[in-house]
């Protein structure tokens, strides 16, 4: 049994792990899984073949958000203080559990939580992160001191981990005595760009995908892009506000048609988000470009749009002016620019490979 356990922190968590154990899956169906998650049961079910074992839970606190493109410091320190008040009993939860179901080794991307139970309960743990909490929660000391507290005692728990499967756009990630670089993570399209057009009745005229995560849109005053009638705007899930040229494409519908979300992404010729692994990595792997907002004082905004440049066609637009549909210029110009190949993205295959060594 290899056990994943998975940040509560948006949807890019999730996905790539999702990937991680596709992969799994494939090279040996006979390792059974179990995966311990707040994202959408869906997202895992939808990605890995045959059984596994799904428990719902919030294994961190990660950052509180207002909207998408706006953290909440204090929200975060409260729920880090609601956390800490169970700690010790979902400590011995989660070890009782892995026990109990015969884990030999535990995959944890990265709550500090799952490192903490694999060692109470004797078994191998494995990071997969580009970035960790503790580095991101020292960066706001600055700003208030106790998240210096909030470091120390993620760093502490990351300590107790075999090592880390450091993806790219990798940060600081010291509080892992070894780290072990792979390639990119990145999900693939099960289908061509026309295919997928076509299944779901997308006409010629370009396409612009509105990408968000778990935060949604519902903060942005997305009317003004009904101006721009010469393209198409799409969402996924249900929203109400789109313009006369926009489209919600609810999540059953993906499933219906067999493409999945990263499947939209590759529809898209243009992708509108906040750049985080998951979205980032997303159009990587499609050959979309991206427009990409500022999202605040988060420290990994930097260093991803400093490395994916290379990898990915992308523009900046002012997050002020994305909440108000205000990006006509960079979309067109985004859309004039011409796809860059992609890189090497199989690094699932590469992690999932490297854990079934360590099981061995």
């Amino acid at each position: 049994m290899i056990a994943c356990y998975v940040s509560s922190h948006g949807f890019g968590h999730a996905t790539r792990c999702a990937e991680v154990l596709r992969a799994l899956r494939a090279a040996d169906p006979r390792v059974p899984l179990a995966v311990v998650a707040a994202a959408p049961e869906w997202l895992f079910r939808t990605a890995i073949d045959g059984p596994f074992e799904f428990r719902s839970a919030k294994n961190d606190v990660g950052l509180g958000q207002r909207d998408a493109l706006t953290i909440d410091l204090q929200a975060t320190l409260a729920a880090w203080d609601a956390g800490q008040a169970e700690r010790e009993a979902r400590t011995e939860e989660e070890a009782a559990f892995l026990v109990a179901c015969g884990a030999r080794l535990v995959l944890a991307d990265v709550p500090p939580l799952a490192f903490a139970a694999a060692a109470r309960a004797g078994v191998p743990a494995f990071g997969l992160a580009n970035f960790t909490w503790d580095w991101i929660y020292r960066h706001y000391a600055a700003q208030d001191g106790r998240f210096a507290e909030l470091a120390d005692a993620c760093a502490a728990d990351y300590a107790q981990a075999d090592a880390l499967l450091e993806l790219p756009f990798a940060c600081d990630n010291a509080a892992f005595a070894r780290r072990e670089p792979i390639p990119l993570v990145a999900r693939r399209p099960r289908s061509g760009r026309e295919a997928v057009r076509e299944r779901l009745g997308l006409g010629p005229e370009p396409v612009v995908l509105l990408s968000f995560g778990g935060v949604g849109l519902d903060a942005f005053e997305l009317e003004a892009l009904g101006s721009m009638r010469d393209l198409r705007f799409l969402t996924a899930g249900e929203w109400s506000r789109l313009p006369a040229n926009g489209r919600a494409v609810p999540h059953a519908e993906l499933d219906r048609v067999g493409c999945g979300y990263e499947g939209l992404v590759a529809a898209a010729d243009v992708v509108v988000s906040k750049p985080g692994y998951g979205i980032v990595t997303d159009a990587i792997g499609a050959g979309t470009r991206l427009l990409y907002a500022d999202r605040g004082d988060f420290p990994e905004y930097p260093v991803l749009v400093r490395d994916m440049q290379p990898w990915l066609t992308c523009a900046h637009v002012p997050s002020e002016r994305l909440r108000v549909g205000a990006i006509e210029p960079e979309l067109r110009a985004l859309l004039a620019r011409p796809v860059t190949p992609p890189p090497r993205v199989d690094g699932a295959e590469v992690a999932a490979a490297r854990l079934l060594a360590a099981l061995a």
